[in-house]
C-alpha cells in the first residue's frame, strides 16, 4: 500500500492508526486529495491493533453520542467501499450496577434513549442473567440492555480507512518515523522523515502515546500520557455462544465479550501504571507490554467472583499494551494555539475504535471549513493550560483517569491526585470557610461552601438566596486577565469585537468575539483603562482560547499581549447589599456599574470592572492585598448577611439573568444570533470586525436552533445540562444551563432548541420524567 514521499504535500497526517487513516479519508472524501499518510511503522500497529474493538451505542453525552452515531453508520459504507471485512457485528450489550445510587440512573436510561433513538431496555437482575448466563447475579440491583452495541476488528477498521484514502487518492508512506518539522511566522512549513523532507501547510499528528514526543518539535504541548491497559482472553469455554452480549459494570471497574469462543474480561485498575515512549523499544509497534498479574489481582478476584466459569476457564493470554488518556478523559482536536495549521486527533481515553470515524471526520472538517461541523468545543485542545501537559502532571492525572471516568457524575466530582497546583491567594481561608473546590485548567476554584461543616448541591441554594436578597462574595481570581496595549491595541480589539469600536476610556463591556462563521470563540469583558491599554477578561475555562485569538489576529507590531492573571486577584459581590459593603470599605460611594473606577479599599488600591451583569460587584487588586481585603470584606459582610458562594451559584445567577455562558449557550459552532449576542455588536457601527458578514447573514436566515429560556416547576437540585427537550416526544433540543431558583421556587433552564419548535408545548426529560416547560423572556443582553 506504500507510496514513494513526494515533496510536498497540503496536509500530512502523522500517525496511520485508526484515528489518523480517518483523518486521511475524510480529508480525501470532502475533496483534499493532496494528502500524505505518513507511519511510523504499518498502517494499524502502535496502540490501535489490541484494541478490545468494542462499540457502544449510547452515551450520555449528547456530543459523543452524535460522534458514535456516526461511526456505526460508517462502518458498512467503508466495508462497502473498499472490499475489507471489518468484523462488525450488533451482538448487544448488558450493563449492570450493584450501586444503589446508579439504580435510579438506570431506570431513566429507556426513556433518554428514546429521546435519542436509541433502544435501551431496563432490566432486573433476574433478565441481566438470562442476557449472561455467565455470570453470577449476586449483589446486582439493576441493569440495561442496548441491542445496538457491537464489536469491530481493530487491525481491519484502520486497514480499510487507509485503503479508502488511498482509493481517494491519498498517498502513504510507511516505514517512515518523523525527525523533526519546522515552522515559519508561527505556522506549520514542513515535515522532515527518515525518507526526507514534505514542505507542507498543515499536519494532523495523530500518533497516540507517541503525539507529546511530535509536537514537542515546534513547541506544541500535548496534554495526554499512556499507561499500561489489561485484559484477559480465555480459550473456548462450553457455556459462551458467539451471539453473547458485551458487558459492562462500571462500579466493579469490569468489561468485555465474547472472543473466539472464550471470554475476554478487561478491567479498569486502579493506579494504573504510567509508561512514555521512553520506556518501550524503539521499534515498538506490534509489541505488547509484559504480563502484569500483580497490577490486576484486585480486578481479577471481582471478576473470580462474578463470572464462576473463570475459575475452571483456561488463559490464553493476559494482554497488556498501552493506551493514551487526556487529563479530563476527553480527546484530543482542533488547532493546536502555539503553531498555525497544527491540527490533533489523539488522546482517545480508550474510545479510539469508537470514535475514530468522527474524529476524522471532524479534523477534516476543521482544517479545510474552519470548523467542525459538531460542536466540538469540549474537545478542542484550547481547553487546555500549557502546564496541563507537563509530563509529571500528565503522568499522574493519567494514572487516576482509568477508574475515575467509571465514577458516577456529580457536580464536585473530581480527581484526588495532581492537586492544589495553582491557588488563589484566599485558598486557605476559603478552605477554612468550607470550601469544595473543583479543578478548571489546574486552578482551585471554590464550587460550593459546606454550611456548619457539611455541604453538597442542596447548599448552592442558600449561596444564590444570598446572592438575591444581601450579598454574596464569590472568589474570581481564576479569571483570565490580559493587557493589551499600544498604538495598534485599538484596531485589534475593534477587530476581535464588534462591541467594543467605540469603547471610551473607563468604558466596561461583556463582549462576543466571533469567527468567521459568525460562531463565538471567547465570551469576555473588555475595559479601556487609556487610549492605548486595554484589559481583557474571561472565565478561566477560556483563557487559552483568549490568548491563543488575540494572538492569531495580533499584528506583528504596534500592539503587544501580556497575561496579567497572577497578578490580580478578584472578588466579586452579587446581592442588594453589594454597594453598600463596598461603600463602606471605600469610605465614600463609588459608582460600580458604569465605568472602571480605581477605588481605595481600606488599604488596598482596587479597580471596579462591572462587566458581567449578574454581579454587583466586580473588583480587581493587587494579589499582595488581596488576603487583607478579603478580611475586611467578610468582617464588613457580617453586618450584611454576608455569605461565601462558588461557580456553580455564579453559573446559576448567569441563568437567572438570562446571560449565556461560554460552552453551553456560547460557542464556535453556535452562532451569535442564536444566542442572542448579536445583539451587542454594533454592525452598522463597526465594519471591520471579524464575523459582521456572518452576523448580517444569520439575521436574515434564522436556520437551526436557537438558545430559549423557560422554568419548570422542579425544586430539587439537579444537574440540568444535557437533558433532552421534547414536544410531543420528539427530540428538538437539549438544555444548555438550568439551576432551582430558591426565592422563585421553581427552576430556570436556558436550552438550545429547534426554531420551529413550539414553546408552549416542549418538556424536559428529567431522571425519567418529563415537566412541562414555561417560556419566559431572557433580558440579561
Amino acid at each position: 500500500m506504500a507510496d514513494s514521499l513526494p515533496s510536498h504535500a497540503r496536509v500530512v497526517v502523522i500517525g496511520a492508526g485508526v484515528v489518523g487513516s480517518s483523518v486521511a479519508y475524510h480529508l480525501a472524501a470532502q475533496g483534499c486529495k493532496d494528502v500524505v499518510l505518513l507511519e511510523r511503522s504499518k498502517i494499524g500497529s502502535g496502540t490501535s491493533w489490541h484494541a478490545a474493538g468494542n462499540m457502544e451505542t449510547y452515551r450520555a453525552d449528547p456530543l459523543i453520542g452524535d460522534m458514535i452515531r456516526y461511526g456505526v453508520d460508517f462502518y458498512p459504507r467503508i466495508e462497502a467501499e473498499t472490499g475489507q471485512a471489518l468484523g462488525w457485528r450488533r451482538s448487544g450489550r448488558v450493563m449492570y450496577t450493584c450501586d444503589p445510587n446508579r439504580v435510579a440512573y438506570f431506570k431513566g436510561l429507556p426513556a433518554l434513549g428514546e429521546a435519542r433513538d436509541v433502544e435501551i431496555e431496563y432490566q432486573t437482575p433476574r433478565q441481566v442473567l438470562e442476557k449472561l448466563p455467565v455470570i453470577t447475579d449476586k449483589g446486582i440491583l439493576a441493569g440495561a440492555w442496548i441491542p445496538s452495541d457491537g464489536r469491530i476488528n481493530p487491525t481491519d477498521l484502520a486497514t480499510a480507512m487507509a485503503r479508502g484514502a488511498k482509493m481517494r487518492g491519498v498517498k502513504i508512506v510507511e516505514d517512515t518515523p518523523v525527525t523533526g518539522m519546522t515552522t515559519r511566522n508561527g505556522r506549520i512549513a514542513s515535515v522532515s522523515t527518515s525518507k526526507g523532507e514534505i514542505k507542507c501547510e498543515a499536519i494532523v499528528i495523530a500518533s497516540g502515546l507517541w503525539s507529546a514526543h511530535l509536537g514537542a518539535m515546534i513547541g506544541v504541548r500535548i496534554p495526554l500520557h499512556a499507561v499500561q491497559h489489561h485484559y484477559i482472553l480465555t480459550k473456548p469455554i462450553d457455556i459462551v455462544t458467539r451471539d453473547l452480549p458485551l458487558f459492562i459494570s462500571y462500579d466493579e471497574l469490569i468489561y468485555g465479550r465474547e472472543d473466539v469462543g472464550g471470554l475476554l474480561v478487561g478491567f479498569f485498575d486502579k493506579h494504573a501504571i504510567p509508561v512514555g515512549p521512553g520506556d518501550l523499544p524503539h521499534d515498538f509497534s506490534f509489541g505488547l507490554l509484559d504480563s502484569n498479574w500483580n497490577q490486576i489481582e484486585e480486578n481479577m478476584a471481582i471478576a473470580l467472583e462474578r463470572f464462576p466459569v473463570l475459575h475452571n476457564a483456561e488463559i490464553r493470554t493476559l494482554l497488556n499494551g498501552p493506551e493514551s488518556f487526556t487529563p479530563d478523559m476527553q480527546m484530543l482536536l482542533g488547532e493546536a494555539s502555539a503553531v498555525r495549521g497544527c491540527y490533533l486527533a489523539c488522546g482517545m481515553n480508550s474510545s479510539g475504535i469508537a470514535l475514530s470515524a468522527a474524529a476524522g471526520k471532524l479534523t477534516a472538517e476543521w482544517i479545510l471549513e474552519g470548523r467542525p461541523s459538531l460542536d466540538a468545543t469540549k474537545l478542542d485542545i484550547r481547553r487546555f493550560a500549557d502546564s496541563q501537559s507537563i509530563t509529571r502532571f500528565a503522568r499522574d492525572r493519567a494514572s487516576e483517569v482509568v477508574t475515575h471516568m467509571c465514577k458516577f457524575a456529580l457536580p464536585d466530582l473530581d480527581f484526588t491526585d495532581a492537586r492544589g497546583l495553582r491557588r488563589s491567594p484566599l485558598h486557605a481561608p476559603l478552605a477554612a470557610k468550607g470550601a469544595r473546590f473543583v479543578t478548571v485548567q489546574q486552578w482551585e476554584r471554590p464550587i460550593w461552601f459546606a454550611e456548619h461543616g457539611t455541604g453538597d448541591l442542596g447548599s448552592v441554594g442558600s449561596e444564590i438566596t444570598a446572592a438575591e436578597s444581601t450579598v454574596a462574595l464569590f472568589d474570581r481570581s481564576s479569571d483570565a486577565k490580559f493587557l493589551v496595549e499600544g498604538p495598534r491595541a485599538g484596531s485589534l480589539v475593534a477587530k476581535l469585537s464588534g462591541a467594543a469600536g467605540d469603547l471610551p476610556v473607563g468604558g466596561v463591556r461583556f463582549v462576543p468575539m466571533l469567527n468567521a462563521k459568525g460562531g463565538v470563540e471567547v465570551l469576555a469583558g473588555i475595559a479601556r483603562l487609556s487610549d492605548q491599554s486595554w484589559l481583557l477578561l474571561a472565565e478561566p475555562e477560556q483563557a487559552t482560547r483568549l490568548r491563543s485569538w488575540a494572538e492569531w489576529h495580533r499584528p506583528a507590531a504596534g500592539a503587544t499581549l501580556t497575561d496579567v492573571t497572577s497578578g490580580w486577584a478578584a472578588i466579586a459581590l452579587a446581592g442588594p447589599h453589594s454597594h453598600a459593603l463596598v461603600h463602606e470599605l471605600a469610605g465614600r460611594k463609588v459608582d460600580l456599574a458604569g465605568s472602571v473606577q480605581r477605588v481605595d479599599l481600606v488599604y488596598a488600591p482596587a479597580m471596579s470592572v462591572p462587566w458581567l451583569r449578574s454581579f454587583g460587584a466586580y473588583l480587581l487588586v493587587p494579589t499582595e492585598f488581596a488576603a487583607d481585603l478579603y478580611e475586611r470584606l467578610v468582617e464588613a459582610g457580617k453586618g450584611h448577611g454576608l455569605r461565601h458562594a462558588g461557580s456553580l451559584a455564579a453559573a446559576a445567577l448567569a441563568t437567572r439573568h438570562g446571560v449565556p455562558q461560554f460552552g453551553a449557550e456560547a460557542s464556535p459552532q453556535i452562532a451569535a444570533v442564536a444566542s442572542g449576542l448579536d445583539r451587542l455588536l454594533d454592525v452598522e457601527g463597526n465594519h471591520g470586525f471579524i464575523g459582521r458578514t456572518a452576523v448580517i447573514r444569520d439575521r436574515k436566515r434564522q436556520k437551526g436552533r436557537e438558545v430559549r429560556a423557560f422554568t419548570a416547576a422542579i425544586t430539587a437540585p439537579s444537574i440540568f445540562a444535557g437533558a433532552p427537550v421534547l414536544q410531543r416526544n420528539r427530540l428538538v433540543g437539549y438544555v444548555t444551563s438550568g439551576a432551582v431558583i430558591p426565592t422563585l421556587g421553581k427552576a430556570m433552564l436556558m436550552g438550545l432548541i429547534d426554531r420551529k419548535a413550539d414553546p408552549l408545548a416542549c418538556q424536559v426529560l428529567l431522571q425519567g420524567e418529563k415537566y412541562p416547560l414555561t417560556p419566559w423572556d431572557r433580558t440579561g443582553l
